[in-house]
């Protein structure tokens, strides 16, 4: 069953409280047909029921995904700027904080966390190349030398 709880402002800085609809997944998973289908995507639900005939992949793509959380499906397609705006207009509301994965697991990119050990993988080849560069030279000159 949806809950409907006020949450955040209408974004105007009238500080206006907005009411945000949460849907459990267990909700979600029964609009998974031709008569109605709904989506989640990063923790918010989608209605896409009007989509299915205009989706430029086909209805069949959106059908898999169908009552399900279809966020990393979302992004490994990589959908366009246009495509990420056209998705509010078939907003409903928000997973239900219980039923919300840790963020650890999100393939959002604007979420993304940086890598904290990246400098190991320009560092190595560059030493490991002025070693294999030091060892080359210290070979030519002592064969230089003994002949």
């Amino acid at each position: 069953m949806a809950t409907v709880e006020a949450s955040g402002s209408d974004g105007k800085g009238q500080g206006v409280e907005t009411p945000v609809t949460y849907y459990r997944l267990e909700e979600v998973a029964k609009r998974n047909s031709l008569k109605e289908i709904w989506l989640v995507i990063h923790g918010r639900v989608y209605d896409i029921t009007r989509f299915l005939n205009e989706h430029p992949g086909g209805e069949e793509v959106l059908l898999e995904q169908a009552g399900a959380d279809a966020s990393e499906s979302f992004e490994d397609v990589g959908h366009s700027l246009d495509a990420r705006e056209m998705l509010k207009q078939y907003y409903i509301g928000d997973v239900h904080p219980n039923d919300l994965k840790p963020e650890s697991d999100s393939k959002d990119p604007s979420k993304s966390s940086t890598c904290k050990s990246c400098w190991s993988y320009w560092i190595f080849p560059i030493v490991g190349a002025m070693l294999l560069g030091f060892l080359y030279r210290y070979y030519y000159t002592s064969e230089s030398r003994s002949s």
